[in-house]
């Protein structure tokens, strides 16, 4: 037996090429979907912190609710009870204002501020939780693509989806740093709702689909749509085929949606939570109707009657039930949760809350970034339907198509369900460029392989809308910045007035609506109004003391027991204040023409936000 050959220098001799494969191989295994997930969700996220770097310095929220989540966090951190969400320091005058939102999303932001601030203080720790739980929650986000998509037949969409996620401007932009507010949490727990629905039909996966609808709602009534969607998905499923796996599915995810929405609510919101009725969050009528639909439909099960008619029947009656449960419990909300709003607000506030608005009432350019993806989508998804090998697969496509079909209908009408919409578009935009790819690399010359390449490259759904948006000419035409609106009160916000503001003795403040979450999360002060609908009377105050019968403003004024009065020159609602007549408190006051009771407090700070004491009676 003979020794192997000795190479130069002593070095060891390279491993046999098997070895070599055999390591490659299992780096390949190493890198999983899952993994692959977490390391694009990474490089983009931490290209977005350093992006952001001097924004989370300065803690510039972009978004009023993110302030007034953690003026929420803060009050519970202070104290205040874990059932009592009630906001005492807007329209304090009127024993402020019980929000509609939910414990979930303040528990862990909540828990990683008391956690950090031992070694950091408070406000470090705020800024740290504020830059990284989104972020970490979209990394959850990333993963539930991953795991809910794999269901579907070609098992490359595991590792393509995680690419096209950070690609999808309106989905990422909800998980950002110093994005604190429920909007992740919606988009994240529609994904679970999804990944459960494209599972084998049984009693389990409707069991975890329902709990996670449960949770949504939880999170905010504007899920009901999604909830709904999928409830009549799996009804619809066991009324076509009447198979004991699709009863049973519709039973489990009915029955967790209406458990689970009751525990929820008691755990959240205590025993209050479960007799109140309010139209704008998950309260007794929503759970009396789940409840209705839930009772009928295993009532149903039970009968399972052989005919496909008399499922349908059945299955319609628990959508009857249900909506008269809804409507006997509280007829108001068959109007919606915003009817009872002052047309006054309406006009000066709701109308401008772009997130709440239809498509066209926004920029072209924004309408074709929301429509490119979703459209997209679902050619992706239709052709994925037809190529698909069998009933099982296209059944899970037929889900996908009808759930990005009903999303993207509905984000035609109200704004804020564009990001579900462009998350139900992933699987199908994937396929679509996968199969582009996979065309592209078989064609032998040079222009015709770089043109299809670059197709594909167009599903990913920024690139596709910026391409779509530069092909219509609409790049330039409306991407120039307006001269007021956020910015304008990110300059109003500078520290400096911040804190001249801070050391004033606390009072409550009348300022226009969307100043009014920033001066609670940056000062101690009260304030008569922010930008949230329950406070519907102070609201419509604020607006007439700005822009209303100037001889009626004091008294609003002095009504509300507010002490100073703020506004930011610059800011959208401000000029809309100060056009609506001529000589209006806010015209009165941007004309350097302030009414007798006011006088004016200097600030030190040259930033464009105007302070006015009220003078005593």
């Amino acid at each position: 037996m003979t020794d192997a050959p000795a190479y130069a220098g002593g070095a060891a001799a390279p491993p046999p090429p098997a070895a070599s494969e055999a390591r490659a191989i299992e780096r390949l295994r190493w890198l999983t979907p899952v993994r692959i997930a977490l390391i694009v969700w990474a490089a983009m996220s931490l290209l977005t912190i350093i992006v952001q770097w001097r924004a989370i310095g300065a803690l510039d929220l972009a978004d009023t609710d993110d302030a007034m989540r953690m003026v929420q966090v803060r009050d519970l951190l202070a104290g205040q009870g874990w059932w009592d969400l009630s906001q005492y320091r807007v329209n304090p005058a009127g024993g402020g204002v019980l929000m509609h939102w939910s414990r979930i999303v303040d528990a862990p932001i909540a828990a990683a501020i008391l956690l950090l601030k031992p070694f950091f203080g408070q406000a470090m720790a705020e800024r740290i939780v504020m830059a990284l739980w989104p972020p970490l929650l979209g990394a959850a986000l990333s993963v539930a693509c991953v795991l809910g998509y794999r269901n579907l037949p070609d098992r490359r969409l595991g590792y393509a989806v995680p690419l096209f996620l950070v690609f999808s401007v309106f989905i990422a932009a909800q998980f950002r740093p110093l994005r604190v507010d429920h909007h992740g949490w919606q988009v994240f727990l529609a994904m679970l709702v999804m990944g459960q629905a494209l599972r084998p039909a049984t009693l389990r996966a409707g069991l975890t689909g329902g709990l996670c609808a449960a949770a949504l709602l939880a999170i905010s009534i504007e899920g009901l749509p999604i909830v709904a969607l999928f409830a009549g998905l799996a009804a619809l499923r066991w009324m076509l085929r009447g198979h004991y796996a699709d009863r049973d599915r519709l039973c489990g995810y009915l029955g967790a949606l209406a458990g689970g929405a009751i525990l929820l609510q008691f755990l959240t919101r205590g025993p209050l939570g479960l007799t109140g009725a309010w139209c704008d969050s998950l309260s007794a009528p929503y759970m009396a109707a789940f409840v209705a639909a839930t009772a009928v439909t295993f009532a149903a099960a039970r009968a399972n009657p052989a005919h496909r008619v008399s499922r349908f029947l059945l299955l319609g009656g628990a959508a009857a039930a249900a909506a008269g449960a809804l409507l006997w419990t509280e007829p108001q909300c068959a109007k919606g949760p915003f009817a009872s709003l002052d047309p006054i607000v309406v006009e000066y506030w709701y109308r401008h809350v772009l997130e709440g608005q239809p498509l066209w009432a926004s920029k072209p350019r924004v309408a074709v970034h929301v429509l490119v993806p979703t459209l997209v989508g679902l050619a992706g998804s239709w052709l994925a339907w037809r190529a698909a090998a069998d009933d099982a697969d296209r059944r899970n496509w037929t889900t996908v198509i009808v759930a990005l079909a009903a999303a993207g209908g509905l984000s035609l009408l109200v704004m804020r369900s564009v990001s579900t919409a462009h998350l139900f578009a992933l699987p199908g935009c994937a396929w679509l460029g996968l199969r582009i790819w996979d065309r592209a690399r078989t064609i032998a010359s040079t222009v015709p392989r770089i043109l299809a390449s670059v197709a594909a490259a167009l599903t990913l759904p920024l690139l596709g809308g910026t391409a779509a948006a530069a092909l219509l000419g609409l790049v330039s035409a409306d991407s120039e910045k307006d001269p007021a609106g956020p910015a304008a009160e990110q300059t109003c916000l500078a520290p400096s007035a911040t804190a001249a503001l801070a050391r004033l003795p606390a009072t409550t403040i009348l300022t226009p609506i969307d100043l009014g979450a920033p001066l609670l999360f940056w000062t101690p002060h009260s304030v008569v109004a922010t930008p949230h609908h329950r406070n519907k009377a102070a609201m419509a105050d604020t607006i007439r003391a700005f822009a209303g019968d100037p001889a009626k403003a004091e008294a609003i004024v002095r009504g509300h027991g507010a002490g100073l009065v703020i506004f930011c020159r610059g800011a959208n609602d401000f000029v809309a204040y100060r056009r609506a007549r001529k000589d209006s408190l806010a015209a009165q006051l941007d004309g350097g023409m302030p009414p007798a009771w006011l006088e004016a407090v200097p600030i030190g700070a040259d930033t464009g936000l105007s302070v006015w004491r009220v003078k005593p009676d």
